[in-house]
């Protein structure tokens, strides 16, 4: 049976699987942050009655976590089979530098992780009352926060940069 599911998910364009997994995990997300918010979301916290405890933040917390795990290895495995697929010669697919592209995109993002982590505050924080002094680690924090940024943001750009510039020829 779930032989059978696979291969016809497998079967189908990639454009309807795509869109497929996007509201599947939408969906998933969604019922998880509505759990979280509407579900013992006002729970005082056993130690502190000044905060809250939500009862659905371990399902929260396990949600995001194999999330990330899930986008880790499909990006691992992307990476890999990228590097299996161009091989070690100049590729061009329909005159588009794509070896070039990959390396640039690549290299590119961790330079920028690089900088942003070497760039990042160091300063000790202070959050629900605990004191949050550990150098590496705030850096690290940071330097995802500031990198998803300006990725987003180049994101952005290189949308509307590409919504400016396309001409459909008739």
């Amino acid at each position: 049976m779930m032989k059978k599911l696979l291969q016809k998910f497998t079967s189908q364009p990639t454009e309807k699987r795509s869109s497929a997994v996007l509201y599947a995990l939408t969906g998933l997300i969604v019922v998880v942050f509505a759990l979280f918010w509407l579900v013992g979301f006002s729970r005082p916290y056993i130690d502190d009655p000044n905060f809250n405890a939500p009862l659905f933040t371990d399902l929260l917390l396990i949600t995001g976590y194999l999330l990330l795990a899930f986008a880790l290895g499909i990006a691992v495995w992307a990476v890999v089979r990228s590097a299996r697929t161009l091989g070690k010669g100049d590729r061009v697919v329909n005159n588009i530098p794509v070896r070039r592209i990959s390396l640039t995109v690549g290299i590119g993002t961790f330079v920028m992780m690089l900088v942003t982590f070497v760039l990042g505050s160091s300063a000790p924080m202070k959050i629900n009352g605990a004191t949050y002094s550990d150098a590496f680690w705030l850096r690290m924090s940071d330097m995802f926060i500031v990198t998803s940024l300006l990725l987003i943001v180049a994101a952005v750009g290189a949308v509307v940069y590409g919504a400016t510039k396309y001409n459909r020829k008739s």
